[in-house]
């Protein structure tokens, strides 16, 4: 990359630093990265401002969702005048394949214009808004529909360079982690081990609830309508408390629970059927309990979370309203893609603290959450505790049943019960949802386990041995001591490629990296000869 830079006239030092600091805070950058050895011939005023840009493109490149982590190389600043302001600054960035040059070049110019903002406005709390919002719109929001990316992506591939596992991307937000056989494929938090047929049951509320049920898993007993006549009639016939939700929408959007009587019921309906693509409506018996979310993968449990509404923490001193307050003030100086989504207090708020018996001017005693929504949702927020090692066993297997019966190698498999403790047959909870795609990595607790699930997923690091000789004589002897060793070995040039019994793969390809990469694509390659130009 190369752009053109101005370093401001009397640029203050102690303003900068605290611009720095704020953005250290937000995890933009470490605290104690060094200034690149490559601004060393500048002013303290020039490398700082340049070491600023420098991180704070990367970190626009990230949340662009383009998984670079590591810092610019070789770096080059050349001034565009004698002792003047004006720079031209080139850099190397990692190229992620199939991205498009656009995220690139907006990521940078975006990273360049808040820098000259930054230098002549100080770190107040409302310019730090005012920074956040810009960051916001015009990289979050504008490349969201340029770079394919969900929401378990980025922390997954984090934790994957982390670990050293070598990505490629491979389009459509699909990652190559690893290389030839030890390779794995992944989009989001899926795997290619994931039944296609699976996931089109689990995506489908209906269809979920009756594979459950024909399998003789716990499942929901509900009934879908068109119309609130015949929404009438199956609550009559499941009996009050209800769940409405519209057929074919997630995130919890469109969800009404505790419905108890017929007025709530029209009311809950119409608003279903009006988010519904299909206008059909799910009238549903609601069973006691909060919603726990068991992360399965290959069959075995990764984590468990008890999933409860979005809240304020009781202190014994302040009433709910000001707990609200004090919490929204909290939320509006984060950026605006970490923000909890707690609110003012609201119409549904009040109805939700009435059912626990509270009022905005209760004082709940240090330790109580007090609830702001009647369920945790992906459209409202919420607050996840760990219950990984309090779950009763027959929970597990009941959830590990429900991912393999839909074929699933990762699953999130919802189960509302009153005490994840007992077990499901005890207590009459049942499995509320199969999800495919679960999000991995939204919360501190779920970040923590990744580590773990790529180490299981990915076998040997995800690496292959790789030699490079001078050769031909030399490459066949490498080939032939590894498949001695039981490794499906090929051996390549730029412009042939053996296959282990020496069959020759013939490739539209003429470069060694092009052939080198074709390699590791494929998932019978054990182990790579490049023989170099002579």
């Amino acid at each position: 990359m190369t752009v053109d830079i101005t370093v401001p006239e009397g640029l203050m030092l102690s303003d900068w630093a605290l611009w720095a600091d704020v953005l250290v805070a937000q995890n933009a950058w470490s605290a104690n990265e060094v200034l690149p050895a490559e601004l060393g011939h500048l002013s303290a005023a020039q490398q700082q401002y340049m070491a600023v840009f420098l991180r704070l493109s990367r970190w626009m490149l990230e949340l662009a969702r383009l998984p670079i982590f590591t810092q610019p190389e070789r770096i080059t600043v050349t001034p565009q005048v004698p002792q003047g302001r004006d720079f031209q600054l080139a850099f190397d960035v990692p190229v992620v394949d199939l991205m498009p040059q656009r995220a690139y070049e907006t990521a940078v110019r975006v990273a360049r214009d808040l820098c000259q903002w930054m230098a002549s406005h100080a770190p107040t709390v409302p310019h730090t808004a005012t920074l956040f919002e810009a960051i916001d719109r015009h990289v979050i929001q504008a490349l969201s529909s340029v770079v394919p990316a969900g929401k378990s992506t980025m922390p997954t591939l984090k934790v994957a360079h982390d670990l050293g596992l070598p990505l490629m991307h491979l389009g459509l937000g699909v990652y190559q982690l690893g290389w030839g056989a030890q390779s794995r494929r992944l989009d989001r938090s899926t795997t290619e081990r994931d039944s296609a047929i699976g996931s089109k049951l689990a995506q489908n509320k209906v269809a979920t609830a009756n594979l459950l049920r024909c399998a003789g898993l716990p499942a929901p007993t509900h009934g879908v309508v068109l119309n609130e006549a015949d929404a009438l009639q199956a609550a009559a016939q499941l009996a009050y408390p209800l769940v409405v939700k519209p057929l074919d929408r997630d995130r919890g959007e469109g969800v009404s629970v505790v419905i108890a009587d017929d007025a709530s019921l029209k009311a809950a309906f119409t608003q279903a059927q009006a988010l519904a693509h299909s206008k059909q409506v799910i009238i549903e018996r609601q069973v006691p309990g909060v919603c726990h979310r068991l992360f399965i993968v290959d069959g075995r449990l990764l984590y468990a979370v008890k999933r409860m509404p979005i809240s304020v923490l009781g202190d014994g001193q302040t009433t709910v309203a000001q707990l609200v307050a004090n919490e929204v003030a909290v939320q509006s100086r984060r950026p605006p893609w970490l923000r909890s989504g707690i609110e003012a207090l609201d119409a549904l708020a009040l109805q939700t603290l009435a059912r626990a018996g509270m009022t905005p001017d209760t004082l709940p005693a240090s330790g109580v959450r007090v609830p702001l929504r009647p369920i945790e949702s992906s459209a409202w927020g919420g607050v996840d505790e760990e219950v990984s090692d309090t779950l009763h066993p027959d929970n597990v297997a009941a959830a590990v049943a429900a991912a393999q019966l839909f074929g699933l190698h990762v699953a999130g498999v919802d189960i509302i019960s009153a005490d994840i403790r007992k077990p499901w047959h005890e207590n009459g909870a049942i499995i509320n949802e199969v999800n495919f795609a679960p999000l991995l990595g939204g919360g501190d607790i779920s970040r923590a386990h990744i580590p773990r699930f790529l180490r299981e997923f990915m076998p040997g690091q995800g690496k292959i041995p790789v030699q490079v000789v001078a050769t031909e004589a030399a490459a066949l002897q490498a080939q032939a001591d590894h498949l001695r060793a039981g490794l499906r070995c090929y051996v390549t040039s730029a412009d042939k490629t053996l296959s282990p019994t020496g069959q020759l793969i013939v490739m539209p390809l003429n470069t060694l990296p092009q052939r080198f990469k074709a390699l590791i694509c494929r998932t019978d390659v054990d182990a790579v000869v490049m023989l170099e130009p002579g």
